[in-house]
């Protein structure tokens, strides 16, 4: 009878182990942001989390480079010696790029590149394993060009000291980084293109994406340009709520003379409630959630060995080119902030 009682837990623990995935059969994907403090990376990172947990193909671990590149560097170091099968890399060193495709390649890891500036061709050409899942930055730049020149041409007054130029504030993240870069020239390239001439105000205001520093930085250019400003744009949300805690502070935004447009990037939550109170002009909505389900379906894709395509992918706004997903943003003003919505809980993929 013992041996019979026996035999049968052995069978029934056999079935059991049969179809059940432990966390150590799971292929690990190692997830680098470069900062868990930024709001719109916040909201990324939670979003690929609850994709992953509720799907459960793949696990994901992650980790804060808290915006230096030292950091960054001991954790891909660490990633690739966990053994992780997929690496993401929300990259901080762009001239370090070709230097992390090389290494990923070494380590046999498949890497991507996300919401970040991309590797370049030859780097693409040189490691078969390589994606890059991210929005098209020079869409948000253009949005917030576009947004000002109508701005300016229908109300003259936004010329506050009538010299007949658009007088600026351009707000950086890092003068490095890719999406600072395209969102500065797209967003004065769409004024140009309106026929607008245009004076840059203070030089490179690098504010690093800080609501804090952004705040600090404006609060200084207005001791000797607060007669002469007539807009700011921003790199992101934070940094354009920032500068208008400092127009505030400076006598701005007490009624429709004392209004200068702020322009932002993200629609985030706050950003989109700066709107609705009528202090910040537009933003652009890059979608944290469908940047979390983007780099979870890219490697899903692969991990069941199927082709990574626009229709594989199944994303709405979201297309793929060779190995590039791009995400697209949308213009959100005022008068539709309700498709800035977004539900980070959504994990359906």
């Amino acid at each position: 009878m013992k041996k019979t009682v026996l035999f049968i837990l052995a069978i029934v623990m056999m079935f059991a182990t049969v179809g059940t995935v432990t966390a150590e059969d799971k292929p690990l994907a190692g997830v680098v942001w470069y900062n868990f403090a930024d709001t719109f990376i916040q909201n990324a990172r939670q979003s690929l989390l609850n994709v992953a947990k509720a799907d459960g193909t793949i696990e994901v671990t992650d980790a804060d480079s808290n915006n230096d590149v030292a950091t960054q560097t001991n954790n891909i170091n660490n990633m690739f010696a966990q053994g992780v099968q997929y690496f993401v890399l929300n990259n901080l060193n762009t001239a370090a790029i070709s230097d992390i495709v090389n290494q990923a390649k070494a380590e046999g890891v498949t890497t991507i590149f996300a919401n970040t500036d991309s590797p370049s061709d030859e780097d693409f050409a040189n490691y078969d394993d390589l994606y890059l899942v991210t929005s098209r930055a020079t869409e948000s730049g253009t949005i917030m060009g576009e947004a000002v020149a109508k701005y300016w041409e229908e109300h003259p007054e936004a010329d506050r000291n009538q010299n007949g130029k658009l007088d600026y504030i351009m707000l950086y993240g890092f003068t490095w980084h890719y999406d600072t870069q395209v969102r500065a020239e797209y967003s004065i390239q769409a004024l140009e293109d309106a026929g607008i001439t245009t004076n840059r105000i203070g030089g490179e205001i690098i504010a690093e994406y800080n609501r804090g520093k952004a705040q600090e930085m404006v609060a200084a250019l207005l001791a000797n340009y607060s007669d002469d400003i007539d807009a700011i744009f921003s790199a992101n949300d934070d940094m354009a709520l920032g500068a208008i805690e400092a127009l505030k502070a400076g006598g701005f935004f007490k009624d429709e003379k004392t209004f200068i447009p702020v322009c932002g990037v993200d629609a985030t939550a706050v950003g989109v409630d700066a709107l609705k109170d009528g202090t910040l002009l537009v933003t652009s909505l890059n979608n944290p959630v469908k940047l979390g389900k983007a780099i979870y379906k890219t490697m899903w894709l692969l991990e069941n060995d199927q082709e990574v395509t626009t229709e594989t992918l199944g994303l709405d706004g979201v297309e793929v080119e060779g190995h590039r997903i791009w995400i697209s943003y949308t213009a959100i003003t005022k008068d539709n902030v309700d498709d800035a919505s977004y539900d980070i809980n959504d994990a359906a993929f």
